[in-house]
């Protein structure tokens, strides 16, 4: 295999830049190299590719990435306004005929991908690592089938293609869902669009992988719609379900957001609609008002802490609240339990053993620790209630189901924000409970959440259910991975999102995002190139930049792609419909 393409240019300067950090609490910096390359219209150089120079340790050399480039000529470095307009009109014409002289040459920006190749005997191997570069050294530029071979893997799933390789962008969709993902661009960036795509392919090479979309826009029922009808699948929705299949078309091509690309398709959409109520796949959701329908031994150990604090309570009762609370630490240690299990009959023991010492301390019969036990009881020992409706918990037993016929594909449709992060909640407690109580690594559930600003607030209030929905979505991101339950966010600003999260996530997908804060933070915690993150502001509709951590990709260096298009395939299936 060949590495390097015949053009060479060499390494003139190398440049520090340091600016404060996006939350202005410290420093960061970057690294540029500056290259000469021998002008020529037809060269090669563009920004994403890959670039080696050598360093001052023999057969090693510093892997570059080209994030700008411009070509400049002699005579026009010192021409400024100062010079007369008409020496200034003369050199330019002049400069203007002599491009392709020796005077001239293309000016090219790069940063380090923090990884250095080594060349033994024809065995090439990367490594982590910054080793200086020789000032003066050539600089070699990767053939497209060496920069294949170094970041993507062969198995992987193809979504694009590569931008300036002409070659496709291949990932490991397993290892990036395993490792969580996020979705950042602008409005009108497409979004969505790459979203949809994302768990086509992630449904189409994953068997055991289930989806559960909570929508508040709208428009997932209908970017995935052929995987809708072709799949056991769910479209889940808090209104009243219609009474046949005419009506439910009619209502949900009425609802939905239809692309501007599928408006001549209106009627395959609204016939497919009627397709999905006739293979009962329509759910109305129960959402229970007062949200909380289990006691967690988080909640309990609360409830015990206020009685303790309680002023009103005597204090000879104390002790026992306090002895209970050792009680259940004991418990929980033992039984390996965690503050987000139900509180169940195992805990009974204790309580008996709590209130037969109140009693042999002769505490009066309406006391406090009397009736709180009593009532602990009480909830523990109720008959649990049975119901027809499709509610959370019937929702999580589905989704955990692995046998083959079961549901793949959940759609859930809430356009309230209040209740969308209700659901979020619960639904992501009872799977965690479930999955907890009988743990397996089938099915693979993947929770794809758009417009995550919404569901993960940098400041979060408990009227809107904004404070449930963040501390779950950060439980999933935290510690799902151990119990296949994963992530996938999606937004147009980052300035808004719980951090903690954004830490948890391995592979980003970035399209334009005007603010400057919200680049900044890209460039900082992946150690991008400030150059290289402000190309996106160039971006097209469906063009991206992915990194990631070693998830997604063989190595964490930044690559621009052309995503392929979600609806072409949906458009193509309607027509033969």
């Amino acid at each position: 295999m060949s590495l390097f393409i015949d053009t060479e240019g060499r390494l003139r300067e190398i440049k520090v830049f340091t600016r404060p950090t996006a939350d202005g609490r410290g420093s960061v910096s970057f690294r540029t190299f500056i290259i000469e390359f021998p002008f020529k219209r037809n060269i090669e150089i563009d920004t994403g590719k890959l670039l080696a120079v050598e360093t001052i340790k023999e057969n090693k050399y510093l892997v570059l990435e080209v994030v700008d480039y411009l070509p400049l000529h002699y005579a026009m470095i010192n021409l400024d306004g100062t010079i007369p307009k008409e020496l200034r009109d003369e050199i330019m014409r002049r400069v203007e005929e002599s491009w392709n002289s020796n005077e001239s040459w293309i000016e090219t920006y790069a940063s380090p991908v923090g990884y250095i190749m080594e060349i033994n005997d024809k065995n090439i191997k990367f490594t982590k690592g910054y080793i200086p570069p020789l000032l003066g050294s050539k600089i070699k530029l990767f053939t497209p089938k060496a920069y294949e071979n170094f970041i993507f893997y062969e198995d992987g799933e193809s979504i694009g293609k590569v931008v300036n390789e002409n070659i496709d962008l291949k990932i490991s969709l397993r290892k990036a869902i395993k490792y969580h993902i996020g979705v950042f661009a602008y409005t009108g960036s497409g979004k969505s669009n790459l979203t949809a795509f994302l768990v086509r392919k992630a449904l189409e090479s994953i068997p055991e992988l289930k989806v559960i979309i909570i929508d508040v826009s709208m428009e997932y029922a209908v970017l995935l719609l052929d995987q809708l009808v072709k799949l056991n699948s769910r479209l889940i929705t808090m209104d009243r379900l219609p009474n046949n299949e005419i009506d439910a078309g009619r209502r949900l091509i009425r609802t939905h957001v239809i692309p501007e690309e599928l408006s001549e398709l209106k009627e395959e959409i609204r016939k497919a609609f009627e397709t999905l109520y006739t293979q009962n796949k329509l759910r109305k959701l129960y959402v229970p008002p007062q949200g909380i329908t289990y006691l967690t031994y988080g909640y309990l150990i609360e409830m015990v802490r206020s009685q303790v604090e309680d002023k009103y309570v005597a204090t000879a009762q104390k002790p026992f609240f306090l002895m209970l609370l050792q009680q259940i630490d004991k418990l929980m240690r033992e039984k390996k339990m965690t503050k987000d299990d139900i509180v169940d009959d195992n805990i009974n023991e204790i309580l008996t053993e709590v209130e037969l010492k109140a009693r042999e301390a002769n505490l009066r019969e309406n006391s406090a620790i009397f009736s709180f036990i009593s009532a602990i009881k009480s909830y523990i020992n109720q008959e649990p209630v049975t119901s027809e409706e499709y509610d959370i918990e019937a929702l999580a037993i589905e989704t955990l189901d692995n046998s083959p016929e079961s549901a793949r594909l959940f759609i859930v449709e809430s356009p309230n924000m209040d209740d969308a992060r209700m659901i979020v909640s619960l639904l992501i407690d009872q799977i965690f409970m479930r999955r907890k109580r009988s743990y397996s690594s089938s099915p693979i559930i993947l929770f794809v959440l758009d417009e995550a600003q919404e569901f993960i607030p940098f400041d979060t209030k408990q009227k809107d259910n904004s404070e449930a929905s963040s501390a779950a979505v950060e439980k999933l991101l935290r510690h799902g991975r151990k119990y296949y339950l994963h992530g996938l966010i999606s937004t147009q600003r980052l300035a808004y999102l719980n951090t903690n999260v954004l830490q948890q996530i391995h592979t980003y997908f970035v399209s334009t995002l005007p603010r400057p804060y919200d680049r900044q933070l890209i460039a900082e915690t992946f150690g991008v190139s400030d150059s290289l993150v402000e190309k996106t502001l160039e971006f097209d509709v469906g063009q991206w930049m992915i990194v990631s951590f070693k998830a997604a990709l063989k190595e964490d260096i930044p690559v621009i792609f052309k995503a392929e298009n979600n609806i072409n395939e949906l458009k193509e299936w309607l027509k033969k419909k």
